[in-house]
């Protein structure tokens, strides 16, 4: 049986969220520095190139897993996501050496306001317009908003299943990270300018949840965007892509467990 379009819980969340980002607005804590800061001694081309690279070698690696396994099962869906995770690794490896310089500054603080203040955001978004898109017939009503999560649901526990689990979250955080937030984020900074970075974080967030399509329902894409702008907060705010690669694991991480406690 389905949880209901709205209920309580849904409402609470939702007053919780648009009482932090009030708070969040009042405080100034929003307030981001120049696009400029984002650079990290590469050229804009050099960035254009590492996100064609990794976006190409992602692609190549997810081809080489839908030959295995039986298609459309988990086991397909572990060779594809370990797959384009390894092919990947090099581009993360080089910028990992490009960065260094970046030094990543208060992590744990920047991580946890960032968490507090967007994922209740991007949940309530979700759970809202989920309701209004079932209500207009324009979405199924089901919980689960990701193909992945209905996957894990439907397979048994084994080895495909923690596959899965780690490149959803370990995997996912680092790799998704390190080229939208790494890499896209400073290159659409220089690409669109302005006195601050955000409207490259509203570009990437866009470019973010657009790449959702097809694996997440509308209302889940929503909500992805709404995400992806705290963490490119977190990104810029902190200076560095370790923050918003904790907020990305712990979210995916919670989700799960949140599917598997309600579902199983």
């Amino acid at each position: 049986m389905e949880a209901p379009l709205f209920d309580f819980a849904t409402l609470l969340l939702a007053i919780f969220a648009i009482s932090v980002v009030f708070w969040f607005k009042q405080s100034k804590i929003h307030t981001l520095p120049r696009h400029s800061q984002l650079l990290f001694g590469v050229t804009p081309t050099m960035l254009a190139l590492m996100c064609f690279a990794m976006f190409v070698l992602g692609g190549i690696g997810a081809w080489f897993g839908s030959g295995r396994g039986t298609q459309g099962t988990l086991s397909e869906t572990a060779w594809m996501y370990s797959s384009s995770i390894i092919a990947q690794l090099p581009i993360v490896i080089l910028y990992a050496k490009y960065s260094l310089k970046l030094r990543s500054r208060r992590v744990i603080p920047i991580s946890c306001i960032a968490f507090v203040v967007f994922v209740p955001l991007a949940l309530s978004v979700a759970a809202l317009s989920h309701a209004a898109l079932v209500t207009t017939g324009m979405e199924l009503h089901t919980s689960l908003g990701h193909e992945t999560l209905k996957q894990l649901i439907d397979a048994p526990m084994g080895v495909q299943t923690w596959v899965v689990i780690v490149c959803v979250t370990v995997g996912a955080g680092i790799i998704e990270e390190v080229f939208y937030r790494g890499l896209l984020l400073p290159l659409f900074s220089e690409v669109f300018g302005g006195k601050t970075v955000w409207r490259a974080i509203i570009a990437t967030s866009v470019f973010f949840a657009i790449m959702h399509i097809g694996v997440a329902q509308p209302s889940a894409i929503l909500g992805l965007f709404v995400l992806s702008i705290g963490l490119c907060w977190a990104r810029v705010k902190s200076g560095g892509v370790l923050s918003p690669i904790v907020i990305h694991i712990v979210f995916n991480a919670m989700n799960i467990a949140f599917v598997y406690s309600t579902h199983l």
